[in-house]
C-alpha cells in the first residue's frame, strides 16, 4: 500500500535513473508532487528515497526547522559532485555561495528564486534557478520544502557568448570604413555607422529614425531593395543634409536580430569615379579622332563581353563584311603569323598583368589569298575593376609593310655592297695570287720535265760490262730503283699540273669567266679523287672511304672547281677531327684537340641519288659538329669558327655548288660529327648510266679494297 501511495504521488513519470543532461537543466520531469498540507505524508526515509530515484529533476529536502537537507534525488548528486551520504549532513546554507537572501527564502516560503550561486564539491559555483514547494510533513519530520534545482551553467555561457557576439559586432559596425546604415523593419534608419554618418552630413540624432526613402532623390528606389535578401543596386542618386546630390550603389542584405528583421546597407560614392570615366570617354573621343586623322584603324577589346571591334575595316579586308569589324578575339589571334603569335601573346599578357604600360609589337597578318601583311599594333588598358584585372583595352593598327619592305630592302642592300666589296677584293687576291704562284709552278713542271728526260736518257743508254773485278754483288733490287724514282717524278709534273689548272680555274671563277663543263660520271670523278685526298688526309692518320652508288646518271660539271670542292670539304673534315697535318720547322704546334677514337679516324665520300632531277654527293666526317646558332652563317666569306681562318672554304665551296645551279647544305651526323650534301642537278634526257670503268674497278679491284671501303647499294 506503501508504494502504491508513492506512485500515485509520483505521478506518471517514467521511473529510471537520469543522465548528465538532465541534471544540467535538460527537459522538464515530472517532478513528485509534493504532499499537501493535511495529507499523510510518507512515514518512513525509504519511501522517500524511492520518491526521489524516479525524479529527473535536481531535489533537495530541505526541514525548514534547522534547513537540514533530508534527502537528495540522483541528479542532485550529479551537480553537486557529492554523494547523497554527503549531502544528508549538510545544511542547504553549506550549498550556496552567499548567505544574504538565504532567511527570505525559509522565512517568507519563497517558491520560485530566479537566481542564486550554489557550491560544487571542487569549489567551483555555478548559477541556479528553484521551484520550491513546502508541506506540513509529519510531526517527527515538521515543515518541509522540496526544493527542484536547475542548473543555468549553459544558460548563462550562452548569454556570455550573445553578448560577446553583440559588442563584436557592434565594434565591427562602428569601425568599418565604408558607409553602412541598420533599418528596422519599417525601412526606417535604427543605426549608422560614423562613415554613413560623414557621407550623409548628419549626425546620429538627425539620421537615427529618419526613413531611409528621404536620403534619395528618388524615394520610389527603394522599394527594390526589400524584395530579395540579398540585393545590388547601382547608380542612384543620394541627398546629403546640405541638398547635394551623389550617386553612390548600395547592398542590401536581410537579415535577423533578436527576432526582429532588419536590413544592413552598405553605401559605396561612385560619384568620382562617374565623372572620371565620363572625362575619359570624352578624352577617347578626341583620342580616337586624332589616330584616325592619321590613317590608323582603332581596335577595342572587351574583355567582359569577349568582343574586338574595329573602328573601321582593314583596306586588306573585305569592306562591309561584319565578321571583320565584330569579332571573337580568337578569330583576330588565329590571323597573326605563328611564327610572330608567341611574341605577341607574351607582349600582350605581360601589359594585362601591368608589367608593361602599354602593348607594342610589330607583327604579320594572314591576308586573304595567302599574303602576309607587317602591321605595327599599339594599346593599353583603359580600365580595370577592383581587384586589378583588365576589362576594356583600347589601341591603334598601323600597316607598316611598305615601310618595313623599304627597310628591309635597304639592309639587303647594304649587305649586298658589301659582299660585292669583299668579293671583288678576294677576285683580284686571287688573280694575283694565280698569276705570282703559276711562276713557281711552271719551274716545278720544267724542273720535273728535265729529270724525267735524265732518267730516260741514263736508263736507255747500254749498260757496261760487267767486270770482273772483285767486291760485293749487287743488291737485289737495285734495278728497280729508277723505276720508283721515275713514277715519283711523275707525281710531282702531275700534281704541278694539277695544280696550275686549279689556279687557271680560280682565275677564270674570280673573274665571272665561264665554266669548263663537262658531261661525265660523278664516280668517276669521286674516284679520281681519292688519290688525292688519301695524300692531303693520310699526313693526319684519316682514312678516306667510298660508298658509291652505282648506275647514277651523269652530271655536266667542271671537273677541277668539283674536285676542288671536294678537297675543301674534306679539309674543313680533317680539321673538324681535331687533327691538322705535321707543322713545318719553325712553325709552333697547334693546341692539342680532343681527339676522336683512332678507328673513327676517318672520312665517307658517297653518291647517291637525290631529289627528282638531281644526283647528291655527301662528304661525312666524324668530328666536333657545327654549333647550332652558327649554321646559317657558316658559308659568308669571312666568317669562320677556326682561330686564324680566313672564313673563305665554305664560301667557295657555295660560290662554286650555286655555279652548278645546284644546292649545299650541312646535316647532324648520327653519332657525332657533320654530313656536307651537295645536289648536282641531272641534265635533261639523261639516261640512267651503267658501272662505268672506275666503278668496275673499285667495285671489285683488291687494290681499291685495301685503301678504300668501297660498297654497292
Amino acid at each position: 500500500m506503501k508504494t502504491e501511495s508513492l506512485r500515485r504521488r509520483a505521478g506518471s513519470g517514467p521511473v529510471g535513473r537520469v543522465d548528465g543532461n538532465t541534471a544540467a537543466g535538460g527537459p522538464e520531469s515530472v517532478l513528485p508532487e509534493a504532499v499537501p498540507a493535511g495529507s499523510t505524508a510518507p512515514d518512513d526515509a525509504g519511501g522517500m528515497r524511492a520518491l526521489l530515484a524516479i525524479s529527473r529533476d535536481a531535489v533537495l529536502v530541505v526541514r525548514r526547522a534547522d534547513r537540514r537537507i533530508l534527502e537528495v534525488s540522483p541528479s542532485a548528486e550529479q551537480i553537486y559532485g557529492l554523494r547523497a551520504e554527503a549531502l544528508r549532513t549538510l545544511s542547504y546554507g553549506d550549498l550556496v555561495t552567499s548567505q544574504a537572501g538565504v532567511d527570505d527564502i525559509f522565512v517568507h516560503h519563497r517558491e520560485h528564486v530566479p537566481l542564486r550561486y550554489h557550491r560544487r564539491a571542487d569549489g567551483s559555483r555555478f548559477p541556479v534557478e528553484m521551484r520550491i514547494h513546502w508541506t506540513a510533513g509529519t510531526a517527527d519530520m515538521g515543515e518541509l520544502g522540496y526544493f527542484r534545482v536547475r542548473d543555468l551553467s549553459r544558460m548563462e555561457q550562452e548569454e556570455r557568448q550573445l553578448r560577446a557576439a553583440r559588442a563584436g559586432y557592434q565594434a565591427i559596425f562602428r569601425a568599418a570604413p565604408f558607409p553602412v546604415l541598420l533599418l528596422d523593419r519599417r525601412g526606417a534608419v535604427s543605426d549608422a555607422n560614423e562613415a554613413a554618418l560623414a557621407l550623409y552630413v548628419h549626425s546620429a540624432a538627425s539620421l537615427v529614425g529618419m526613413p531611409v526613402s528621404a536620403l534619395l532623390r528618388r524615394p520610389a528606389d527603394t522599394r527594390d531593395w526589400f524584395r530579395r535578401p540579398h540585393s545590388s543596386l547601382t547608380a542612384q542618386w543620394h541627398r546629403r543634409s546640405d541638398g547635394q546630390m551623389f550617386l553612390a550603389d548600395v547592398e542590401v542584405s536581410i537579415v535577423c536580430f533578436s527576432a526582429e528583421v532588419h536590413a544592413i546597407v552598405v553605401v559605396h560614392d561612385t560619384t568620382e569615379a562617374h565623372n572620371l570615366m565620363e572625362r575619359l570617354r570624352a578624352s577617347e573621343a578626341r583620342w580616337r579622332f586624332a589616330i584616325e586623322g592619321h590613317g590608323d584603324v582603332l581596335w577595342e577589346w572587351d574583355l567582359q563581353q569577349h568582343r574586338f571591334q574595329l573602328s573601321r575595316a582593314l583596306p586588306y579586308f573585305p569592306e562591309g563584311d561584319a565578321q571583320v569589324l565584330d569579332e571573337d578575339p580568337e578569330h583576330w589571334g588565329a590571323r597573326v603569323h605563328p611564327v610572330d603569335r608567341s611574341r605577341f601573346r607574351r607582349d600582350l599578357v605581360a601589359h594585362l598583368k601591368g608589367e608593361t604600360p602599354l602593348v607594342d609589337s610589330e607583327v604579320r597578318l594572314m591576308v586573304p589569298g595567302g599574303a602576309q601583311r607587317w602591321v605595327w599594333l599599339r594599346g593599353r588598358v583603359l580600365e580595370r575593376d577592383a581587384t586589378g584585372r583588365a576589362l576594356r583595352l583600347l589601341g591603334s593598327v598601323r600597316d607598316i609593310h611598305d615601310s618595313r619592305q623599304q627597310a628591309e630592302e635597304l639592309v639587303r642592300w647594304r649587305e649586298q655592297v658589301l659582299h660585292t666589296s669583299r668579293v671583288t677584293s678576294m677576285g683580284e687576291m686571287a688573280a694575283t695570287l694565280a698569276h705570282e704562284l703559276n711562276q713557281p709552278l711552271t719551274a716545278i713542271r720544267n724542273f720535273s720535265a728535265a729529270a724525267l728526260r735524265q732518267m730516260e736518257a741514263q736508263l736507255s743508254a747500254p749498260a757496261p760490262a760487267p767486270a770482273f773485278a772483285p767486291g760485293p754483288a749487287p743488291e737485289a733490287g737495285a734495278a728497280q730503283r729508277p723505276a720508283g724514282l721515275r713514277l715519283a717524278v711523275e707525281l710531282i709534273a702531275e700534281e704541278a699540273m694539277r695544280a696550275g689548272r686549279i689556279l687557271h680555274h680560280i682565275h677564270n671563277f674570280a673573274r665571272k669567266g665561264s665554266l669548263h663543263l663537262e658531261l661525265l660520271s660523278l664516280n668517276d670523278l669521286v674516284a679520281g679523287f681519292q688519290r688525292f685526298a688519301e695524300m692531303q688526309a693520310g699526313r693526319a692518320g684519316v682514312h678516306i672511304e667510298l660508298e658509291l652508288t652505282v648506275g647514277l646518271p651523269k652530271v655536266q660539271v667542271d671537273p677541277v672547281l668539283i674536285e676542288q670542292l671536294l678537297f675543301n670539304l674534306v679539309r674543313n673534315g680533317v680539321e673538324a677531327m681535331g687533327v691538322v697535318p705535321v707543322p713545318e720547322p719553325g712553325v709552333p704546334p697547334p693546341p692539342p684537340l680532343s681527339l676522336p677514337a683512332q678507328e673513327d679516324l676517318r672520312i665517307e665520300i658517297a653518291t647517291a641519288p637525290g631529289q627528282p632531277g638531281e644526283v647528291e654527293l655527301q662528304v661525312l666526317d666524324r668530328g666536333r659538329g657545327l654549333p647550332d646558332d652558327r649554321v646559317q652563317d657558316i658559308y659568308a666569306p669571312f666568317v669562320s669558327n677556326k682561330s686564324g681562318g680566313l672564313g673563305m672554304g665554305l664560301a667557295i665551296c657555295r660560290s662554286i655548288v650555286e655555279s652548278h645551279h645546284g644546292r649545299l647544305w650541312a646535316t647532324p651526323r648520327p653519332g657525332g660529327g657533320t654530313v656536307f650534301h651537295v645536289g648536282l642537278p641531272v641534265p635533261r634526257a639523261e639516261p640512267v648510266s651503267t658501272s662505268s670503268s672506275h666503278e668496275a674497278e673499285h667495285a671489285s679491284s683488291p687494290t681499291a679494297a685495301q685503301t678504300a671501303r668501297v660498297r654497292r647499294r
